[in-house]
Formats: structure tokens, C-alpha cells, sequence
């Protein structure tokens, strides 16, 4: 997913706000939009210090585990206010990888296996692997969530 991770994001924050106006108050909203977004920040380290030698999929902000083991850490203190920012923030990181796992390799069963297969291939059709993502059709269903 290259565009649709932000507007998912918001989209399904505002569906749970309609579910119950009192979920997402005090901040917890934006915690979840960013959290939608939080998997990709590895995109710095990708480009100014890995300079690309390993797929950005394949970092820790990329294992569902990690977000995982925060929302459940998260449960411990779920009357504090950082806690319920830690759970939505994780849910947001979650949705992200649920996302990539359309078109990307997202290692679901990491640590015990490093296994990750996309639903759908994309195939290298155009010079540039971005080309082929604009034009195959998972795009358009990026298109139409933003």
C-alpha cells in the first residue's frame, strides 16, 4: 500500500466514533491515525542509514508481534491515559500491516516464523516497481479509500 494507509486510518477511527461517540476522545483519534501511519517511519532509516540493502517489511516496525506485545503491555495499565494511547496506537500500527498484507510480505507468525507471502502478487510489469503499483488494480482500491 503506498497512499491508502493515512485515509484508512482515518476512515476507520471515524467508523468506530460513529459506533461510540466516547471511544476516541481526549486525542485517542489522532493516536490511531498516527499509529495507521507509525509502521512506515522506518522509511528514514530505509533511505538515510539501510540505504535500501533490506526491504523496509523487514524491520521490527514491520512485525505485527511487536505491536502485539505493546497492546498487550498496554492492557496492564488500561486505566491510564498512556495505556489507552499505547492500545489505540498499536490497533492503528495493526490495521497498517493488515493493509500491507495485500500486496506486501508481512511476517504474521514472526518470531516463531519468518514466512510472509502477499494475497496478491503485483508483478514487475514497468521499469520502475512504483509504475507497477499505479497501474495494477490494488491501486485503484487505494484510490478509492482515499
Amino acid at each position: 500500500m503506498i497512499v491508502g494507509h493515512l485515509p484508512a486510518a482515518y476512515l476507520v477511527a471515524k467508523g468506530v466514533q460513529r459506533l461510540d461517540p466516547d471511544s476516541l476522545r481526549g486525542g485517542l483519534f489522532l493516536t490511531f491515525v498516527i499509529g495507521g501511519i507509525a509502521p512506515d517511519f522506518d522509511m528514514l532509516w530505509f533511505h538515510l542509514v539501510d540505504h535500501g540493502t533490506m526491504h523496509h517489511h523487514d524491520y521490527l516496525t514491520h512485525r505485527p508481534a511487536v505491536w502485539a506485545v505493546l497492546l498487550g503491555l498496554a492492557q496492564f495499565g488500561a486505566s491510564l491515559r498512556i495505556a489507552q494511547h499505547a492500545a489505540v496506537f498499536s490497533l492503528g500500527a495493526l490495521l497498517h500491516l493488515s493493509l500491507d498484507s495485500i500486496a506486501g510480505k508481512i511476517a504474521w507468525a514472526w518470531p516463531v516464523s519468518d514466512f510472509a507471502a502477499p494475497f496478491v502478487i503485483v508483478p514487475a510489469t514497468q521499469s520502475h516497481w512504483v509504475l507497477s503499483f499505479l497501474l495494477h488494480w490494488t491501486f485503484a482500491v487505494e484510490i478509492a479509500i482515499s
